[in-house]
């Protein structure tokens, strides 16, 4: 069957009834947007594999206990065998896993697909562990937002690690910036469709959602910068803003 855009628009804007003030105030509402997302779609109640799982569910999503199928897990991270919630789990990129072919009603990957340096492997693995008429939805941040093309160009000129040790560390004591690369190279709807292209999906949907949290990452005295952003640009025009996510099925 030839790939359609799914229900609805091909682009969807959601957290529209916030407002400006909204997105200040409530500034983890994309968060709940994407557990809504997973809640609502009827396959979360068939087997479900968390691609990108760590050692649990990260707080966004710990309202899917008890909300969803038997929950597996994949992830190259050792800390995967802490995870409590899994009843299988593959110490492993999802790729090279072991992952078994026509298996899943739902898989989703939170904060996962900007760190694929081919996505095509990836989707194409994704398809194969679905049933028929499962679905996949994954989170990440708009590669066309300022935040990936400055996180991107931080890192293509070596700056890195000068970026972790110093960003956020005076105010939270916490690594905001991860070690491993991010490419944002399955981060918009042309990159997700040139890379599903002949795989099989029925339908790819996107969705975009504003997000102003990536303010902390500049020192106060520039927080202007990406605020001024967020409100003529990033809070308005539906593509531009900073969180992408997307539904296939299969």
């Amino acid at each position: 069957m030839p790939l359609r855009s799914g229900p609805g628009p091909a682009y969807i804007r959601l957290g529209a009834a916030l407002g400006w003030r909204g997105l200040f105030a409530e500034r983890t509402a994309f968060e709940r947007a994407f557990a809504d997302l997973l809640l609502n779609t009827p396959q979360r109640n068939g087997r479900v594999l968390d691609i990108g799982c760590g050692d649990d569910l990260p707080g966004a999503l710990t309202c899917l206990r008890g909300q969803i199928g038997p929950l597996d897990g994949v992830d190259p991270d050792p800390a995967i065998v802490r995870h409590p919630l899994l009843e299988q789990r593959w110490q492993s990129p999802l790729e090279a896993s072991g992952v078994p072919d026509d298996t899943y009603s739902l898989a989703y990957a939170y904060n996962v697909v900007e760190h694929l340096a081919d996505p095509r492997p990836f989707l194409s693995r994704v398809y194969a562990l679905l049933r028929p008429g499962g679905v996949f939805l994954a989170l990440a941040p708009n590669a066309v937002h300022p935040f990936a093309v400055l996180s991107r160009a931080i890192e293509v000129v070596g700056l890195k690690a000068l970026a972790r040790r110093s960003i956020g560390l005076a105010e939270t004591g916490e690594m905001r910036v991860n070690e491993y690369p991010a490419y944002y190279r399955c981060n918009s709807p042309p990159a997700v469709r040139r890379a599903i292209c002949g795989l099989g999906f029925r339908a790819a949907t996107f969705y975009f959602h504003p997000c102003v949290q990536w303010d902390n990452y500049f020192p106060r005295v520039l927080r202007w910068a990406p605020r001024l952003y967020d409100f003529v640009l990033g809070s308005r025009v539906t593509p531009l803003m900073q969180v992408f996510m997307f539904r296939l099925e299969k």
